[in-house]
């Protein structure tokens, strides 16, 4: 009898630790929080415009490292939240204009503009949390950095 007794409690104990590590995964953080498992320095930039009435959609990569610098530190301003996948349309194919770091190892990290900022890290997906964005500030650096 104790041992069931015994064997009822760690299984509720278990369930109590799960239950805070899913709630936990999906709890506000730093955005450069995100960037730590990649480990490695983005070399390049992608940016992305939609396609508009009649037109192909454009893509473009800047290079330059103090750009890269520039979006890294605008972003670190702001937390993110884990977006769970009841909130992500995986066949949502509306295009948005989008801006794509990429790394050294061939990784890739996201920004999608949409009405609020949505970053795909791998098949993750995270949104801003405090706002409001700087729109200002990102129309200019997607403008200036247009080719």
């Amino acid at each position: 009898m104790r041992i069931r007794a015994f064997l009822l409690i760690a299984l509720m104990i278990g369930g109590t630790f799960a239950m805070l590590q899913s709630y936990q995964e999906y709890e506000e953080k730093e955005f450069a929080e995100i960037l730590t498992p990649m480990n490695a320095h983005f070399s390049s930039l992608i940016f992305t415009k939609p396609a508009l009435a009649g037109t192909d959609s454009k893509s473009w990569i800047v290079d330059d490292p103090s750009e890269i610098e520039s979006l890294l530190y605008f972003l670190q301003n702001y937390h993110v939240r884990k977006l769970s996948p009841g909130e992500i349309d995986p066949f949502d194919d509306v295009e948005q204009f989008s801006i794509s770091l990429k790394d050294e190892n061939g990784n890739t990290l996201s920004i999608i503009v949409t009405e609020d900022l949505i970053i795909q890290n791998s098949l993750l997906y995270y949104e801003i949390v405090d706002g409001p964005l700087n729109v200002d500030w990102l129309v200019q650096f997607f403008i200036s950095n247009q080719t």
